[in-house]
């Protein structure tokens, strides 16, 4: 499941130290993620139930607010019926003479400059008399110039019998200024001793003026951008603080919506206030934990990823390490490395790896010496095999002519012989090819002697090609190998001829004959065994010589060089020989890099 999840997230094949970097910075930064989020959702809930639980008190004292002013206001109105005579007047102002009256209205205005003085928010006082007067204070407008609403409203004042009636927000112009203002009215229905209507007392609030007065209201809606609204329970509205100033009597209460704002409420009383705060107000106070949050993560994120890269690299710096020095042992080059790592199972790795290196640096020493001593030996072993073979066909041509007759040439034959002695046993260990050449030479005066001088030697070989070392007897073997095989007709000239060429590092020699060639499955097995020299051969002919000299090159120069045939049993035979140019070549067991 694991390995799963780890290919679903790094599909891509990367180098183990991308993946160690990634994968600890994933599984650091998650969580990291998690909790910042989580930090953040808590402040966010802590400060929108810390301001709910704020704006709930608030809205409370402003309920309460309200209602001691409206109670306040309700148990003033009642002092009117201190003065049953003012009363008494009131009912009936047209049986009174001129001077009553005139001390009357004095009267009902000192009472209505009481009222006034005694409640900074009146807008305005008035009382209206039974007969259709009005006696005002303030800005109070004359009601009775006013039909339809207020006639509503006055009818619904007479109807309450007495109980304090509260009016819904309207607009009230005002008649000397022409001034328009949002207030709302309350009053009681007048009654003298015996329970005759005597007249209305009304009052004209402001609720701008009361909110004024109120600190606390102000700065809560400045800090906040708060939206208040007061209304009755009937849906009728009091106060609305976004209301326009020219709206209607009765006007309906704005609707909010609560996924954009939040909404806290308080109807404990008969008034209901509610409050409305949008959340993006909120969301500011958010900000300064946001921006907490992100230099929070971005702190902790540039930690994890400094971490992250110090722990993928000292994890695998030995391992590129280690895999430099394997390329080198690629190469032959065994060094070991130096210890230390970041980690226990690191360190022992690496001490694995050095003792492995030095044991397979000393097999190779030994291996590498054992193979060059048994080269060595084998390489004499081939060369002195070469000796007994030719010295036994020559000898037997001097046997034979000097059985025949007694001829002087015996001495001619004699003398080639000692000078291939001589050349065959010296004491050099490389010729030239002009020494090989030299060679061949004699060897086929002996020929020539033998066989009536039926064979031709021509050479094409350039001058730097004669100077070119090479190991002995590799080209006498070779003619000696066609003259006993392919010059089967005794009646006959043959030529050989030897050629050469050489290109940037490589010297090819050619020894063509024009004997009877070979078939086609004598040339393949030779070419087998030419090819696979570590085979034993345990077959003998003609293929013993070519054997010999193509593991005596290879041993010498290496794989890459030898002998190659080519015939064909219409007549004639190539052989090829391949030698490095002008050095000599590593044999094919490897020595030990130096370490």
């Amino acid at each position: 499941m694991l390995r799963q999840w780890y290919t679903m997230v790094f599909p891509w094949k990367r180098k183990f130290s991308t993946k160690l970097f990634f994968s600890h910075l994933l599984l650091c930064i998650v969580p990291v993620l998690i909790l910042t989020h989580v930090f953040y959702s808590q402040s966010k809930q802590q400060i929108q139930g810390a301001a709910t639980d704020f704006l709930q008190m608030f809205t409370s004292q402003v309920s309460v607010s309200f209602n001691s002013y409206m109670s306040h206001l309700e148990n003033i109105s009642r002092t009117i019926y201190n003065d049953y005579d003012m009363i008494a007047f009131l009912g009936k102002e047209a049986s009174y003479g001129p001077t009553e009256q005139i001390r009357y209205h004095l009267i009902i205005n000192r009472q209505l400059s009481q009222f006034m003085t005694e409640l900074p928010s009146l807008q305005g006082a008035a009382v209206l008399s039974e007969s259709g007067l009005v006696y005002n204070n303030g800005y109070m407008p004359d009601v009775t110039s006013y039909k339809g609403q207020w006639e509503e409203w006055l009818e619904q004042i007479r109807k309450a019998n007495g109980k304090f009636v509260v009016l819904p927000a309207h607009n009230q112009i005002y008649l000397n200024s022409g001034t328009v203002a949002n207030v709302f009215s309350a009053g009681r229905l007048i009654q003298d001793i015996e329970g005759r209507r005597a007249g209305i007392l009304l009052f004209q609030i402001s609720p701008n003026k009361l909110i004024a007065n109120d600190k606390n209201i102000d700065r809560v809606a400045q800090q906040y951008n708060t939206r208040l609204i007061v209304s009755l329970h009937a849906d009728r509205l009091i106060y609305d603080s976004e209301q326009s100033p020219d709206f209607h009597p009765n006007a309906a209460i704005a609707h909010i919506d609560s996924r954009k704002h939040l909404l806290v409420k308080d109807d404990s009383s008969s008034l209901q206030v509610t409050l409305s705060v949008p959340y993006k107000e909120l969301d500011k106070k958010l900000q300064i934990y946001r921006r907490l949050a992100i230099v929070i993560g971005a702190v902790v994120l540039a930690a994890i990823t400094l971490f992250s890269m110090l722990l993928s690299y000292q994890i695998t710096k030995p391992i590129h390490r280690m895999i430099m020095n394997m390329r080198h042992v690629e190469e032959g080059t065994y060094r070991p490395i130096s210890s230390g790592g970041a980690s226990i199972e690191l360190e022992l790795l690496t001490a694995n790896y050095n003792n492995m290196i030095k044991e397979i640096k000393h097999m190779i020493e030994v291996v590498y010496e054992a193979r060059i001593k048994q080269n060595e030996a084998k390489f004499l072993a081939l060369q002195s095999q070469i000796n007994p073979h030719w010295l036994y066909n020559t000898l037997e041509s001097i046997r034979m002519k000097a059985h025949l007759s007694n001829s002087p040439e015996v001495a001619l034959m004699v003398k080639y012989l000692g000078r291939m002695f001589q050349m065959a046993l010296s004491s050099k260990k490389n010729n030239t090819v002009e020494d090989e050449l030299e060679y061949v030479r004699v060897y086929l005066h002996l020929q020539n002697l033998r066989f009536d001088n039926r064979f031709e030697l021509e050479e094409r070989l350039p001058d730097n090609l004669l100077k070119l070392p090479v190991i002995p007897l590799i080209f006498q073997p070779v003619i000696e190998n066609s003259i006993k095989h392919a010059f089967v007709d005794q009646t006959r000239k043959y030529s050989i001829v030897i050629t050469g060429a050489m290109d940037q590092d490589t010297a090819i020699i050619r020894i063509e004959d024009n004997g009877r060639g070979m078939p086609e499955e004598r040339l393949s097995h030779i070419q087998t065994l030419l090819l696979h020299t570590e085979v034993p051969d345990e077959s003998s002919g003609s293929s013993l010589g070519l054997r010999n000299i193509q593991e005596r090159l290879q041993l010498q120069y290496g794989k890459r060089y030898g002998l190659s045939i080519h015939s064909s049993s219409q007549g004639g035979t190539t052989i090829r020989i391949q030698i490095p140019k002008d050095k000599k070549e590593e044999s094919d067991v490897q020595g030990p890099a130096g370490g």
